[in-house]
């Protein structure tokens, strides 16, 4: 113990320790000089200088290395920085080596700036400029040829084992700021600002075979919080990866540059998840504990429209993602998915072409694996609303207004002439609900769709276009239907069928199932329809007071059930109709089944449309309907029970002679008067078979169809049975689109100038007196057709003298009061069966002077 005290009071070792604390303080006093004498010519060659307060110095008492106030700038521009550092600490344990650990005991860098630009493929980093992309590539390829040519001699010496554990107890990085400057052809004059709070690296080991450490990373990108936590423990580069990720306010227009054909793209995006990632042998395994995805204030603009979203949120949870071999094995997880006010705007009109206030997928279950599926609870869609056109002027809008109200006055209608001028929306819908949706690879099955208060308007203007439709496409850029089209060549029978048979095989095999077990309409439910193409314009709104419909699937056990359903509903104030049935779509033959009624439509209100097709407008009415129809296949079987109340028909009348009446038609309310009973009512019941493959058969006009058939039927064989037994005399015929049936009379013919019967007419006279006692009830308008040869003009001439129309209709009326006076007198006729109308005038070529008779 004496010699050991002996030795460190020794002079020598006075002298020793002296000899290492004046050169280590040496050191440390002359190591910032020395550095920045070294470094400077070698910034220079960058164009680079240090700022002369900067400190650099080596405490070789520590084995720290400590910077201070470091400034380079630019030798060209001096005062703007390209790099900063306000601090920075590194201190080295080396006595650790001792033990197989290199320990950096100390590592903090705090307040810095560093600067970076892009010019097209120049990268300047705190003023250096790195290597063009073709100088990468060159660099490269010689790199490669090294490594090609020392290949064996690397591959046969043995990998050597680090044999030390690097120790880094805390690394702190705090207030570091990067600035990216980039003017490149794909983006011009973008910057972006990072601004690094702080970067914590902590408890880190590492060696050959086993690493752990933890990061905690706050900053701020382009005025988007950025914070990212992690810890992990690997094994032979195995094990697990657990972090936390959150990124706040991210603005969406730098993502402008990745989606073409974008006008414009703002909005602000949040994510924030929790995940682990396993590094297994199998393969790397991502498990996302829960993440959520955020978009606010989204805008999408397009050329000619513009998507606007109020918020976006999709949750995730147990998301687990399986790869391997670089390729995804499997994928499962929860999640749900809510936007609120959604809404696609023309960027001219503003015009809305669909919007709703909120859709709410919820609780949705996926699995990607090898049979994928997705299984949504509820799907739920809020306020909809398609084609809804901007409000038109206040100017326009009072004109129109005056004009609606004019046009109701005078057609005697009830409408809202403000409502219409609002241009309502094409469809709006309360809320939508579709529950229970699995969607399998080889099936769908949705357990209810409900609609809430679905509301539909339709405004025909006079050109036949919806006034409040938009729409989304130019009509000169529409392309023909039949565009497109090529013939193929005509293939063997044989071919042909062996293909129908290999595609049966592959339908049955991978036929798609879709099933759903109730659809309902529930609370109010309306469709309006206004058209002013018609003269008088229309108005009808229908009201569905019910709609359901029971389970539907095309599955191979259920595709055979009955699907029922019925509707209940309203039309005005008094129409009405209750029609219930069933559907078998799916089965071998496709059969519908439909009984019901309809009550208290008033025919009067197609009158509009039978008007300019027909020539025939329907002055009252009423229509009862009930119906038992079945359809199987095409072929249609029931009957239909229809009652007519108080319909009266009038024809077009016009003053050249061709016209239903004066040709001896029977108008539809003159026919319908022989079947009404002493109430004034029409009962038909009319049963009903045949194809709807019939080219006439057409489900919009079915009611229609079998009222006219029904009058036209039972008319048409009272009218035979009663007048056959004088067809010389009388034919009947249907005309006007069975409209009107034709009790029609041969016409008696006169000579030029002829006034009194004649004995050529004698025949003819005789047995119209005939009919006429035989049957009593029968009453006759006498119509006078006087022709130019009358008169002594040219046959074909038209007469347009007011002169010679007035002698033409003279002659006329002599020719029918003096036919009237001999069936009087000679066929003792009552002059009361006996009508007279207002001569006709016939200028076509060939005509004859004539009277029609007519019932």
């Amino acid at each position: 113990m004496t010699s050991l005290f002996n030795f460190f009071t020794h002079k020598f070792f006075k002298v020793l320790l002296a000899l290492y604390l004046g050169l280590f303080s040496l050191i440390w006093l002359i190591s910032s000089p020395i550095a920045k004498h070294y470094l400077t010519p070698i910034l220079a060659e960058q164009q680079l200088q240090l700022s002369d307060d900067a400190s650099i110095r080596f405490n070789p008492f520590l084995m720290r290395v400590t910077l201070a106030d470091i400034k380079l700038s630019t030798l060209q521009n001096p005062e703007i920085n390209v790099f900063t550092l306000a601090e920075l600490k590194l201190q080295v344990a080396l006595w650790q080596l001792a033990f197989d650990k290199i320990v950096v005991s100390k590592f903090v860098i705090n307040q810095g700036t560093l600067r970076v630009t892009q010019h097209d493929n120049e990268l300047v980093i705190a003023g250096i400029t790195l290597p063009k992309a073709e100088d990468d590539t060159a660099a490269d390829d010689n790199a490669t040829e090294t490594m090609d040519e020392g290949l064996t001699e690397t591959t046969a010496e043995p990998t050597t084992e680090f044999p030390y554990q690097f120790v880094l107890p805390d690394f702190i990085l705090s207030n570091f700021t990067i600035d990216i400057e980039r003017d490149t052809q794909q983006q011009k004059n973008k910057t972006h600002h990072i601004n690094i709070e702080q970067l914590a690296l902590s408890q880190v080991k590492a060696t050959q075979d086993n690493q752990e450490a933890n990061l905690a990373l706050t900053a701020l990108i382009d005025q988007t919080e950025l914070a990212l936590t992690a810890n992990t423990n690997l094994n032979l580069g195995k094990g697990d990866i657990n972090s936390n990720i959150r990124l706040s306010n991210y603005p969406v227009e730098k993502l402008a540059r990745y989606v073409e054909d974008l006008n414009e793209l703002k909005g602000s995006l949040s994510f924030t998840s929790q995940q682990t990632i396993t590094l297994a042998d199998t393969g790397i395994n991502l498990r996302v504990q829960k993440a959520n995805l955020g978009l606010q204030n989204l805008l999408i603009g397009l050329p000619k429209h513009h998507l606007t979203l109020n918020e976006l949120q999709y949750n995730f949870a147990d998301i687990a993602i399986d790869l391997q071999d670089n390729a995804l094995t499997h994928l499962d997880g929860k999640s749900n998915i809510k936007l609120s006010n959604l809404a696609v705007n023309d960027n001219e009109t503003t015009d809305t072409i669909t919007s709703f206030r909120q859709l709410e997928l919820a609780d949705i279950n996926f699995l990607f694996d090898e049979e994928p599926s997705v299984d949504i609870t509820d799907i739920v869609l809020e306020d909809f609303l398609f084609s809804k056109k901007a409000k038109l002027a206040d100017e326009i809008a009072l004109q129109t207004i005056e004009r609606i109200n004019d046009l109701s006055e005078q057609e005697g209608i009830d409408i809202s002439a403000e409502a219409l001028v609002k241009l309502p929306p094409v469809l709006e819908l309360k809320k939508l609900t579709v529950n229970n949706l699995k969607i399998h690879e080889k099936n769908i099955a949705i357990n209810s769709i409900i609609f809430d208060t679905l509301t539909g308007e339709v405004i025909v203007k006079e050109n036949k276009e919806l006034a409040n439709l938009i729409a989304l496409a130019d009509k000169t850029e529409q392309e023909p239907i039949t565009e497109g089209v090529t013939v193929e060549p005509v293939e063997s029978k044989e071919n042909t069928e062996q293909d129908v048979a290999n595609t049966d095989t592959e339908v049955k095999e991978e036929a798609f199932i879709f099933s759903f077990n109730e659809l309902r309409f529930i609370n109010d439910n309306s469709f309006a329809f206004s058209d002013f193409s018609v003269d008088p314009f229309y108005q009808r709104t229908l009201y569905i007071d019910t709609l359901e419909l029971g389970a539907l699937s095309n599955g191979p056990v259920k595709k055979q059930e009955q699907t029922p359903f019925a509707l209940v509903g309203r039309s005005d104030k008094y129409a009405n109709f209750s029609l219930a049935g069933y559907l078998q779509p799916f089965a071998e033959i496709a059969t519908y089944h439909l009984e019901g009624d309809f009550k208290e439509f008033s025919l009067p209100a197609i009158s509009s449309y039978l008007k300019g097709s027909t020539g025939i407008e329907v002055k009252t009415g009423q229509l009862n309907t009930a119906l038992n129809v079945t359809l199987t296949g095409d072929e249609l079987d029931g009957n239909v029970v229809v009652l007519l109340q108080a319909l009266e028909t009038a024809l077009v009348d016009e003053e050249e002679a061709g016209s239903l009446i004066s040709q001896g038609a029977l108008p539809l309310n003159m026919a319908m008067g022989m079947l009404k009973d002493s109430d004034g009512n029409v009962e038909l019941e009319v049963p009903l078979s045949g194809s709807t493959s019939d080219p006439q058969f057409g489900m919009s006009s079915i009611i229609t169809l079998i009222t006219q058939k029904a009058i036209m039927s039972a008319t048409q064989d009272y009218l035979m049975t009663t007048f056959v037994p004088y067809a010389n005399i009388v034919s009947i015929a249907i005309t006007a689109g069975e409209f009107a049936l034709k009790l029609r009379f041969d016409d008696l013919e006169y000579n030029a100038k002829q006034i009194e019967v004649g004995d050529n007419q004698s025949t003819y006279l005789t047995e119209f007196i005939a009919l006429m006692h035989d049957k009593e009830d029968t009453r006759v308008t006498l119509c006078a057709v006087s022709t130019p040869a009358d008169i002594d003009l040219p046959a074909g001439v038209s007469v347009t003298d007011k002169a010679s129309i007035k002698k033409l209709i003279d002659i006329g009326e002599k020719r029918e009061h003096a036919l009237k006076d001999y069936l009087i007198e000679e066929g003792k006729l009552p002059s009361s069966r006996i009508l007279l109308c207002k001569p006709k005038i016939d200028s076509s070529e060939g005509a004859i002077p004539h009277i029609a008779i007519s019932v």
